[in-house]
Formats: structure tokens, C-alpha cells, sequence
């Protein structure tokens, strides 16, 4: 590991210009500041934070438009709509920002008296902001490649949306993949970030991925904000959540050693969307620009992961019928159903296309094997998560959620729609405890990833009730609160410095140096016999070192594609069969056999690649490639051999190895 580098300080800099400027330039135009209900309790900081998570949501959105439209977008056109958006927010945001600097009396005592000297949990939500950024970017320093086996295929995709200049079909030359469906909101936003800030930072794709996955942590955490205050009315709920997400749970600190972005992306944005949609519902008379905004946002949750858009009905169902107890004529009740059907409506006219996509690609097989096969839809289920459920939430963190429930249940506060929602998660994942199928369409692992948003309102509800209750009471409890939230907050931050699993990095910096060699020394149409493991019930490989990189990094093929290759077409029909055959021929097989060596060569492999990790990410005791005997053999010859990095070529009539 390194220092954080300029490059990550100008990225970081940046940052909040390029993810608030897009989203804050529609607030404007949809959702203005007014004084009238519901809206007149948001406060700037969660304008600010609606900005951001919207933004998220808007890229895809934009990116689906611009390739139905058969247009393509770059630097320039980036730069140019992010000015665009600063202008409209400046317009819009301009007035009150006057009259408000007007009244305050240009910094005089006028403004210390309207603050009333401090806002404390403003003040509370600033310092643990950025207790959070350094958290999420210390672990992080020196490395330039995601962890794990996700990092690999989002990096491709986020490569090859910037090399087309938006959405594409054919992965080639990294892939022979002829359709894209995957949800695509994550690599949208990494592919604006590269395409504003890389004349600035000189950041690499890969580099950017991690950057933009880390900042993505911090808005998931922050995202909570909004609409726990919302649901609580008590801002010092929304500081209690934000700090709880971002600093005591595993979640979603942990994600960084997946490379699980899409999800992520789509809970920093989730939060957001259900806020957009509570505005919508609740607007006192029909009004299209809120109802406009939420099918937007929900629209852009659905093109950014699929399964976390199943979360939005679970909370909706219980607020729902929460409304409707409390209609008090048959107008209120109209005017929610028209709101519910307008904004959905919207939502749905935006992922139509991108549905109908969807079925280019083996999706469909794979919904209808769920639905179909018990025995399918058991295993992706994942229920037996369950068993050791300490290691995604500690117990502590359960009991204080419980109470914090248990409270929102007896004031009858709107917090109990966040416990209903989270009843429903479990059973979301779980349809046949009461007889439904469906069971794996959205499984446990997704689920239980989840779970530290509504876990974390819920605390932050029960902390922020009791600070209430001493503000009332002891003179200087804000103070204390605020000092108290630093400490127990600092004390986060040290635990999540070590978040970071090395176990779990695929791609090195040793690799990085051979895959160097191998762009300057290797002919083009070289083909890397790489090390690999059975994944998902043993009918997909997946790689277990940097060699999985080789076709992103140098242009040169490998035997094993990213994971997408599970859901899209192939150019050949057998290919995914193909892959598995291969790799199970070369796990039966004895490589320093000649009959083996000439076989692979049939197969159009050259070489060979043992990387850094030696094949034992997730398979420390039976990689598939065993270096001894690849450098005991004289069919294998030794081209580069560097920090435990080995390049064998090919050499069926045996060659003294050097």
C-alpha cells in the first residue's frame, strides 16, 4: 500500500461537483425550496444529499437515452452538461442564496443569532462526514485494482462504456460476448467520473472504479439522512443513522473486498428514491414535477440493480396501507392512486427498453430455472446465512435495532413503516415460509447486505430520541451529544482502517508489472491458460489470480471470461459450455504430460500465467495450475519469472527451461 496520491486528493476534491452538480440541477428545476408542507422541514444538508443520490440515479438514465437515441458522449459533452447543470442551480438557488446572505447581515451578529451560535447536528453530520471519507479512502491507498471477482467484469463494463462512448453490445476485444443487459447504473457513474476528472487526476479506469466505489460508501451511509429524518422528524435520528451505517456496521464498509458496486450503488441511491417517492405521494394537491422526479429515480434504481429495486414495493406496501388507515376523504385517497400510478408510470416507460434488452441475453432462462426448479431456486436462496448472521450484524447492533423498534412502536411514529419494511425484506427473500414461489428471485445474500439501512434508522431513531429527550431537560446536552458522537465515531474510524481483506486482491501490483511485460513481449494473438475455480453451484468458472485480468490489461486472450459471461449471449452458442469443459479438462489433467501440452495448443493456448496470488483467492489449498510441476517440465518454458509472477510459453517439443 501507498500515501493517498495528488491524483486521489484532486479525484476526491472533485467529486462532490461531479455527483451533486446533475441531481441538484433537476431538484432545482422539480422540487424548489418552498415553506409550505411537506417538503418546508429539508433541510440543506439533505437537499444536498437528495442531489447526490439522484444523481446516481439520473446517469443511467441518460446513457439509456443517449444510445436509443444512437448518440454518443465523451469528455467534452461531460464537461459541458456539468457546467450546464452548475448554471441552472445557480439560477434557481440563486435568489435565496442572496436574500439569505441579506438577512444575515453580511456576517454580523444578526447571523450568530439566526443560527442560534451553533446547529449542532449540522455541525454533528459535517464532522462525521468527514470522518467517513477517510475511512473509506485510507484502506484504499496504493490500490488500483478492485478487489474480488466483481471488480473485474465492472471494470470491463466501465471500460467499455467509455471506449464506445456510452452503452454497447459487443464486448470485444476483451470478450467474445455479443449482448449487454447487465444493470448498468454503477459503470454509467464510474464512465462520468473518468470522462470529467481524468485530465485532472490521470487516473486509470481501474483506479477510478475503487475511487468512485469508495465514495459511493460514503453516500450510502450519508443517503440514510434524509429520510430518517423524514420518517422520525428528528435530525439527531438522521446524524444517529448516518453514523451507525457508516462506522459500526460491517456494512457496507465491507463491500470494498467484493467489489459488490452495483448493490452498493443502488442502496446509496435507494434511501433517496423512497424519499423522492414519499414527496410524491404526500404533495397536498396533484402536482407532475415531484411525481416527474420519482419515476426518474426509480427509473434509474431499476436500470442500476435489478434485485435492490425489489426493496422499493417492500417499503411502499406498508406505507401504503399506513395511508390509506389515516385517508381522511375519497379525493386524498384518488390523488395517491394518482400519484402512485403516474410516477410508477414513468419508471416503467424509462426501463422498458432496457427489459425488453434484456431478453437478448439469458436472463429469461435464468428466472424461468428459479421459478421452476426447487431444487434451483433453494440454492440461490442462500438461507443458511442465517446461521452465523453475527459476522454481517453483531448481535449489539440487533438489540439496539430491536429497541429502537420497539420505541418507534410505542409512539406510534412513522419509524414503524422502516420496521413492516424490513419484515417484508426477509420475507422477500424467503417467499415460501408462506407458501410463494419466487424463493431466489432476490436471495438471502442480497438481502442481509441490505439490512444495515433500516437497522441503522432504527438505532439512529432510538439515539436521537434520547438526545431529544436531554435537550429538553439538561442544559448543554447538544454539546455533549456532539462531542459524544465524535469519540464513538472516531473510534469507528480505527476499526474500519483495517476493512480491507488482502485475501481478497486478485490483481497485484506484481501482476501489474507483468502484465506490462506481457503488452511489450508477447505476440498479439497470444492466449493465457489461467488459473480458476467452480463457482455458483460449480456451473460457472470464475478467476483466482491476476491472470483472470489478462485480456482487459494487455489485449491478449485467457481461458476464463469475466462472470457476465453467465448472463449474455456468446458469439458461440456452446461457449458457455465450453468454458466449464475446458477448465474441467485441465483440473483432470496431468500438464506435464505431452499429450496434455499439445492438446492446449489444439485449444489455441500459448502460455501459460501464474499470478502474484498463485491461483488461492477463495481456493487456498487446490489451485488449478501447480507451479511445481509447470517448472519441473520441459514443456513449459519460462519467459518471465518477477515477485512471484511466472509466464511459462508453450513448448511442445520440450525446452530447457531458464
Amino acid at each position: 500500500m501507498g500515501e493517498i496520491t495528488w491524483g486521489t486528493a484532486a479525484a476526491t476534491l472533485a467529486a462532490p461537483f461531479v455527483f451533486l452538480l446533475p441531481g441538484w440541477a433537476l431538484l432545482s428545476l422539480l422540487l424548489p425550496r418552498t415553506s409550505e408542507p411537506p417538503n418546508s422541514s429539508l433541510d440543506g444538508a439533505a437537499r444536498l444529499i437528495l442531489a447526490a443520490g439522484l444523481t446516481l440515479a439520473l446517469v443511467p438514465v441518460l446513457l439509456l437515452i443517449l444510445y436509443l437515441l444512437g448518440l454518443s458522449i465523451g469528455p467534452g459533452l461531460v464537461l459541458g452538461g456539468l457546467g450546464l447543470c452548475a448554471g441552472i442551480v445557480v439560477w434557481r438557488q440563486g435568489p435565496g442564496w442572496r436574500r439569505a446572505w441579506q438577512h444575515a447581515g453580511h456576517g454580523s451578529s444578526a447571523w450568530r443569532e439566526r443560527l442560534g451560535w451553533i446547529d449542532a447536528p449540522l455541525l454533528s453530520l459535517l464532522l462525521i462526514a468527514a470522518m467517513i471519507v477517510v475511512s473509506r479512502l485510507w484502506p484504499v491507498r496504493g490500490i488500483n485494482y478492485g478487489l474480488w471477482g466483481d471488480s473485474y467484469q465492472h471494470t470491463m463494463i466501465a471500460q467499455l462504456i467509455l471506449d464506445h462512448g456510452g452503452l454497447f453490445q459487443s464486448w470485444a476485444p476483451h470478450a467474445p460476448l455479443r449482448t449487454f443487459t447487465y444493470h448498468f447504473g454503477f459503470h454509467g457513474n464510474v464512465a462520468l467520473f473518468q470522462w470529467a476528472t481524468e485530465w485532472l487526476t490521470g487516473a486509470a479506469t481501474p483506479r477510478t472504479v475503487v475511487l468512485v466505489g469508495q465514495y459511493l460508501n460514503v453516500l450510502a451511509a450519508l443517503s440514510l439522512y434524509p429520510l430518517t429524518v423524514r420518517l422520525s422528524g428528528r435530525r439527531w435520528a438522521g446524524v444517529g443513522a448516518v453514523l451507525v451505517a457508516a462506522l459500526w456496521m460491517p456494512m457496507p464498509a465491507y463491500f470494498v473486498n467484493w467489489g459488490r458496486y452495483t448493490q452498493l450503488t443502488a442502496q446509496a441511491a435507494l434511501p433517496v428514491v423512497l424519499w423522492l417517492l414519499l414527496e410524491a405521494l404526500e404533495q397536498p394537491k396533484a402536482n407532475l414535477r415531484p411525481w416527474l422526479l420519482a419515476g426518474v429515480a426509480l427509473g434509474g434504481l431499476g436500470l442500476t440493480h435489478y434485485r435492490v429495486t425489489a426493496f422499493v414495493p417492500c417499503f411502499l406496501l406498508p406505507y401504503l396501507l399506513w395511508r390509506i388507515a389515516h385517508v381522511r376523504s375519497r379525493s386524498h385517497l384518488g390523488r395517491l392512486t394518482l400519484s402512485l400510478a403516474v410516477s410508477g408510470g414513468i419508471s416503467v416507460l424509462i426501463v422498458a427498453p432496457w427489459l425488453w434488452n434484456m431478453f437478448r441475453g439469458a436472463y429469461p432462462t435464468i428466472v424461468a430455472d428459479v421459478v421452476t426448479d426447487p431444487n434451483t431456486a433453494q440454492t440461490l436462496s442462500q438461507a443458511y446465512l442465517y446461521r452465523d448472521f453475527s459476522q454481517w450484524m453483531p448481535w449489539s447492533l440487533v438489540g439496539l435495532a430491536l429497541l429502537g423498534a420497539g420505541l418507534a412502536l410505542g409512539q406510534r411514529r412513522a419509524m414503524n413503516l422502516v420496521t413492516a419494511w424490513t419484515a417484508l425484506l426477509f420475507l422477500l427473500a424467503n417467499p415460501h415460509w408462506i407458501g410463494l414461489a419466487g424463493t431466489g428471485l432476490v436471495d438471502n445474500f442480497t438481502v442481509i447486505l441490505g439490512l444495515y439501512m433500516p437497522a441503522s434508522m432504527l438505532i439512529g431513531y432510538l439515539g436521537g430520541e434520547g438526545i431529544e429527550w436531554a435537550t429538553r431537560r439538561l442544559p448543554g446536552a447538544q454539546a455533549v451529544a456532539v462531542a459524544l458522537l465524535l469519540v464513538v465515531g472516531a473510534a469507528g474510524v480505527i476499526d474500519q482502517a483495517t476493512v480491507l481483506d488482502p485475501e481478497s486482491q486478485i490483481m497485484t501490483s506484481e501482476d501489474e508489472a507483468a502484465m506490462a511485460w506481457i503488452r511489450e513481449n508477447t505476440p498479439v494473438d497470444a492466449r493465457f491458460l489461467v488459473n480458476g475455480l467452480l463457482a455458483f453451484s460449480d456451473q460457472f468458472v470464475a478467476g483466482s489470480d491476476g491472470g483472470w485480468w489478462i485480456p482487459l490489461l494487455t489485449g491478449r486472450g485467457n481461458t476464463i471470461p469475466p462472470l457476465s459471461y453467465a448472463s449474455e449471449g456468446a458469439v458461440d452458442p456452446y461457449y458457455v459450455q465450453n468454458v466449464r469443459n475446458l477448465f474441467r479438462a485441465v483440473a483432470d489433467a496431468d500438464l506435464g504430460n505431452p499429450a496434455t501440452v499439445a492438446w492446449l495448443q489444439e485449444q489455441g493456448i500459448s502460455h501459460v500465467y501464474v499470478g502474484a496470488q498463485a491461483g488461492q483467492v477463495n481456493d487456498p489449498d487446490d489451485p488449478l495450475l501447480d507451479l511445481d510441476t509447470l517448472q519441473s517440465s520441459p514443456y513449459y518454458r519460462v519467459l518471465y519469472s518477477e515477485n512471484d509472477v511466472w509466464i511459462f510459453v508453450l513448448s511442445p517439443q520440450g525446452g530447457a527451461g531458464d
